[in-house]
């Protein structure tokens, strides 16, 4: 983990440490003021760090506390994280002002979930976030003679 704290990935770890110890109040306050968030699969977007607290707020089931053992981080590459199964940060790349993170959620129902979100960053906030979510699945048996396993499910 970086020690600067404006940096994008210093910014996601708090970010992921926030929501993992369900302070939404520390999540958004790592939000600009004019923040957008973007869900391209459903069509909605979100404006503004109340209504993404709201969100949080207003999960049904409710979210759980602790998805994240932060305590399993592993460094695999510059720019490239591994967390656990239960929320797993599979990879974080990108430069300047913009970053991908792709991570594995367990959902309140016990499903796990994949997730993209490209962020981008001003001013040491996250200002701009695109996010797709896919549930995971088993492979296809009519492919299996050309492919191979790449991440644990």
């Amino acid at each position: 983990m970086t020690t600067d704290q404006a940096d994008p990935r210093a910014i996601i770890d708090r970010w992921l440490d926030a929501v993992n110890a369900l302070d939404f109040a520390a999540a958004v306050a790592l939000l600009s003021d004019d923040h957008v968030s973007l869900y391209p699969q459903s069509g909605e977007v979100i404006r503004g760090r109340s209504n993404m607290r709201a969100i949080f707020e207003n999960y049904p089931g409710g979210l759980v506390e602790g998805n994240v053992d932060r305590a399993a981080t592993t460094v695999v590459g510059a720019g490239q994280w591994a967390m656990t199964p239960t929320f797993t940060l599979v990879r974080v790349t990108g430069t300047g002002d913009a970053r991908t993170a792709i991570f594995k959620s367990r959902y309140p129902d016990g499903s796990n979930w994949w997730i993209v979100n490209f962020f981008e960053f001003a001013a040491g906030k996250i200002v701009k976030s695109t996010v797709y979510f896919a549930p995971a699945f088993d492979p296809p048996e009519w492919r299996a003679k050309w492919v191979e396993p790449d991440v644990p499910q």
